[in-house]
């Protein structure tokens, strides 16, 4: 679960979630008000609980875009596209 934390004027939501290697690992998000704080730990919370939930990753978009094109790009473009 979530929980909400204010810490410097700003309100932090702060869970808990498993890695791709299986570890438990903590994340903090800021917000700038306590109601987008709100919304975030519900969203985190509905997500957790029906097992959709998906960690935020640091992934560059150079890495993401070689995955994508990959993954649709040959199967679902015409030649021109791609």
């Amino acid at each position: 679960m979530a929980s909400i934390k204010r810490r410097r004027g700003k309100y932090h939501v702060v869970y808990y979630y498993l890695n791709e290697d299986g570890e438990k690992k903590q994340k903090w998000e800021s917000f700038d008000t306590e109601a987008e704080a709100k919304h975030r730990k519900a969203e985190i919370e509905y997500k957790q609980g029906s097992r959709t939930f998906i960690a935020p990753s640091k992934t560059t978009v150079a890495a993401f875009l070689e995955d994508f094109v990959s993954l649709y790009g040959t199967k679902k473009w015409s030649p021109s596209t791609y």
